[in-house]
């Protein structure tokens, strides 16, 4: 018998023997709450918040890779090795023009709120800065960037054979729908944000559903998926796009469906190991516990690098060095918009900012010769992928707004730059 074991049988042992004791025992004393003597407020100094309004205090650079201390999260385990990225001899220096002058990267992050910039072309890296306090071994809040991390969860589900076709109703998966927006949408119209629900998705208004949608995830007490199927329907799905983050929390729950896993579970067996992400990721939850369920419209917390590798595995068409992760054609099918509700330039979404991209699944189309495309979030999240020269530029923000018109142009132009830059 190991020490150990013998170790812990006299633990129990004299706790068995403690028992007789402690249930006849006395309280201790204590003094009341009126006798304690008043102690100064505890305060950690580190501007992490407490849930309420989190993302939008003025120490968000540092709540947004602290999310975990803030709300419950669930670990997204990686293998024990790494996919191994290389570093350049001598990190990319290029300029860009903005606004009537030129500026350098290190410009570049400064004036667009910057706390993690990775440029990748193929494995190397030519340039990996932090910011505002943050390092190597933090991992930042995706926001809505997460939204394409779902929808390859949702790729791989068919992939498996979890999911016969996108053109089948998602109500099919998930019949508790049936009365809601998603009786009649299909997978793929929840997929290009044109459900058709009559959610609101407006930052600024303290009105609008997405206001409600962060109430829940702070109180957190559950019911997000709940509340993205209690809409109606005010246009028949696959006819108009509109932003909507309640479709990203109905496709979260078909992938949970489908597989009998968590989100994270199911990333983790089937993305974040053989992808060979460097350090586990965590996906917040709307309550705490196993019946938590991953916010599936946004909320990963990622390293910089694991960022850069997940954006390499779109911009080589879904393989991880020689070795396929992702189906074939997966990549052009979400990345390339599809119908005329989502082509570039023709999405009518109602928010100028969006008027020349396109949209594919869960995925932001770029207007340009090489079919580039986008994973974005609030307050200034980025993976810019241009698949044809295999570059990745990943850019993580703490914008003070929700959304930032001249930073997002500027950060577009940086891009632009990168891919002119490297041959």
């Amino acid at each position: 018998m190991t020490q150990s074991v013998l170790k812990a049988r006299r633990w129990v042992s004299l706790w068995m023997c403690m028992i007789p004791l402690l249930v006849g025992a006395s309280p201790s004393p204590r003094l009341s709450g009126a006798d304690l003597l008043p102690a100064p407020a505890f305060d950690a100094g580190n501007h992490v918040p407490t849930r309420k309004g989190w993302a939008l205090n003025e120490g968000r650079a540092e709540t947004f890779r602290n999310v975990a201390e803030i709300i419950p999260t669930r670990r997204v385990a990686t293998s024990d090795t790494a996919y191994p990225l290389q570093r350049a001899a001598k990190p990319l220096s290029l300029s860009y023009a903005f606004g009537g002058a030129q500026h350098s990267i290190e410009e570049f992050a400064r004036r667009t709120e910057t706390t993690g910039l990775l440029i990748l072309k193929g494995d190397v890296i030519l340039y990996e800065g932090y910011y505002l306090g943050a390092d190597d071994k933090d991992t930042f809040q995706s926001f809505s960037a997460g939204k394409s991390f779902v929808s390859t969860l949702v790729a791989l589900a068919r992939a498996d054979g979890k999911i016969k076709s996108f053109e089948e109703p998602i109500s099919l998966y998930l019949p508790e729908l049936k009365g809601s927006a998603y009786e009649h949408a299909k997978i793929r119209d929840v997929l290009q944000m044109a459900s058709g629900t009559s959610y609101r998705e407006e930052y600024e208004n303290p009105d609008s559903d997405i206001a409600e949608f962060a109430r829940i995830t702070d109180v957190n007490e559950g019911g997000l998926y709940d509340f993205a199927r209690s809409f109606k329907s005010i246009r028949p799905p696959g006819t108009k796009f509109y932003y909507a983050s309640a479709d990203t929390e109905i496709l979260g729950a078909l992938v949970s469906r489908v597989t009998g896993q968590s989100l994270s579970a199911y990333m983790s067996e089937k993305l974040w190991k053989p992808l060979g992400a460097e350090a586990p990721a965590r996906w917040a939850l709307d309550s705490p516990g196993s019946r938590g369920r991953e916010i599936a419209a946004g909320a990963l917390q990622v390293t910089l690098r694991d960022y850069g590798r997940f954006g390499l595995l779109y911009a080589r068409d879904g393989k991880v060095g020689d070795q396929r992760l992702l189906p074939a054609g997966w990549v052009a099918e979400a990345t390339i918009p599809s119908a005329s509700y989502v082509d570039y330039g023709r999405m009518d979404s109602g928010d100028a900012s969006d008027a020349p991209s396109g949209y594919g699944y869960q995925w932001w189309c770029i207007p340009d010769a090489h079919h580039s495309f986008a994973a974005e979030g609030i307050h200034g999240q980025f993976v810019l992928v241009d698949p044809v020269k295999q570059i990745v530029v990943v850019k993580l923000s703490a914008w003070s707004h929700a959304w930032d018109d001249p930073m997002a142009e500027e950060t577009m132009t940086f891009f632009e730059a990168v891919v002119k830059e490297i041959q």
